[in-house]
């Protein structure tokens, strides 16, 4: 009906004819419905009934009406009435609208609710209850026993009225029902069609312009049963869909456990591959400067050797037998192979002296050394980076300017954990920067290869100081 009256109303501009096609294809269109039994439109004036189309014999009297009160109805007027006969019970349903002042447009239809009864117990068939369908006067529309349909039911209407339900969907009518029913109208009456204690439900639904009641039926025994049964079969998939999910929960705590074990021990083995790299790194670059070291030393400290024997020969020949042999002594140290690049404090302190003797008869009374032992006996054995003292008293040599009167002083303090060299610091003034770094990074990469942090070096109160650990 509602769309039958937005085509009249969309269409009031254009010409009676096509008014009357598009009001037919609907009118065709609702009897393709089995509860539909009939439809029409007819053109009413006064003291006349047009038929424009019917699709079957409606009397005439039931329309007599329109023409005699035509001016009388309202425009835009839904009508609703229940026609019952001995063979059958129609819901008409039809629309009026005024075209001008002494015209009118009647659209309906009529639904055969016999034929509704019978295709809705055929479609739904309802467990242990029923429905039953009123209009808003209380006539039946649907109901399991046919003979009630057509008639009022006011049995049904008692504590709850149908008032009560057509002012159910009202906001403040809802707000006043809450505290005694929990927001639904039911009531508990005896069934005349099952003969038992049932519970009824009543609720309003909206069909376009008519509104509906809705009454479902539950028998008290078979509710509370049923109730009780779906409580207990609620609560038994809830404890199955709790136990599903702590399995789930369970297993996907273990796969995020193995997997953190396997990222962790993948951590744990690039770390130590690192380590490893970073060691062998350390190491053959280690190796790679202490040859370098040599390298650089040998060629300079030769030449300046033999140039002091030299002197000796002509002017100390007894001594000049002792270099010879300090000399050797140097380069057979020199020439040998140290696993790890460490040697004992014993083999480097035997060492030093013999080429501090050579330094020595080179710069005289300007280069002075000194080496003091505050740690015990044991500390002889520790093991220190090879040429490592060499590498500090050469560094000192190289970097300094010193005189007879202002000698360079390098002092070798051995202590229990650490060796501490000293020397007063005078550098010189066209010092070239970069050359002692080899010594420096060489012993920094031996010390780093055997995870020792203690090597530093410093300038402290005019003093070059530099701090060699003792390694194990």
């Amino acid at each position: 009906m509602e769309y039958s009256e937005k085509v009249i109303n969309d269409s009031t501009d254009l010409p009676f004819d096509r008014i009357k096609e598009n009001l037919l294809f609907i009118t065709e269109l609702a009897r393709s419905t089995e509860v539909i039994s009939n439809s029409f439109i007819y053109a009413v004036t006064l003291g006349e009934i047009q038929k424009i189309h019917r699709s079957e014999t409606l009397k005439e009297p039931d329309l007599k009406d329109f023409s005699k009160h035509l001016n009388s109805f309202e425009d835009n007027t839904f009508f609703d009435t229940i026609i019952s006969t001995p063979q059958r019970v129609i819901n008409r349903k039809f629309y009026f609208k005024k075209i001008d002042q002494d015209t009118a447009i009647v659209v309906g239809y009529d639904i055969d609710l016999l034929n509704f009864w019978k295709y809705f117990s055929e479609k739904y068939k309802g467990d242990s209850g029923y429905t039953v369908v009123t209009n808003q006067e209380g006539v039946c529309l649907l109901h399991p026993e046919p003979e009630f349909i057509g008639k009022r039911l006011d049995g049904f209407f008692g504590a709850v009225s149908i008032d009560d339900v057509l002012s159910s969907k009202d906001p403040s009518f809802r707000k006043s029902i809450e505290s005694a029913s929990g927001d639904v109208l039911k009531d508990t009456a005896t069934s005349e069609f099952l003969g038992l204690e049932v519970v009824r439900y009543f609720d309003q639904i909206n069909i376009g312009k008519s509104a509906l009641i809705i009454v479902e039926s539950f028998p008290v025994e078979i509710n509370l049963k049923e109730t009780t049964q779906n409580i207990q079969e609620y609560f038994s998939w809830i404890s199955l869909v709790a136990f599903l999910t702590f399995i789930l929960l369970l297993m996907i705590s273990r796969i995020q456990l193995k997997e953190e074990y396997v990222d962790n021990l993948k951590v744990l083995e690039e770390k130590e591959r690192l380590v490893n790299t970073n060691e062998k790194y350390q190491k053959e670059n280690a190796v790679l400067q202490l040859n370098q070291l040599k390298k650089k030393m040998n060629p300079h400290f030769l030449f300046n050797s033999l140039n002091s024997l030299h002197v000796l020969i002509e002017s100390k020949p007894e001594l000049s037998q002792e270099f010879v042999l300090k000399l050797a002594e140097v380069y057979r140290y020199l020439l040998e192979n140290r696993e790890g690049n460490l040697t004992t404090v014993k083999k480097e302190l035997y060492f030093l002296k013999q080429y501090v003797f050579l330094q020595e008869i080179r710069f005289k009374n300007s280069l002075k050394v000194e080496i003091i032992n505050k740690g015990d006996e044991l500390v002889f054995f520790r093991k220190i980076p090879f040429l490592s003292l060499e590498t500090m008293v050469e560094n000192a040599i190289k970097h300094n300017e010193f005189t007879k009167s202002n000698p360079l002083i390098i002092e070798i303090i051995i202590h229990q954990e650490v060796i501490e060299v000293l020397n007063n610091y005078t550098p010189r003034k066209f010092n070239d920067k970069d050359s002692h770094k080899l010594g420096l990074t060489y012993l920094k990469n031996i010390y780093l290869h055997h995870q020792e942090s203690r090597f530093k070096t410093e300038i402290i109160d005019g003093k070059f100081k530099c701090i060699l650990p003792l390694l194990s």
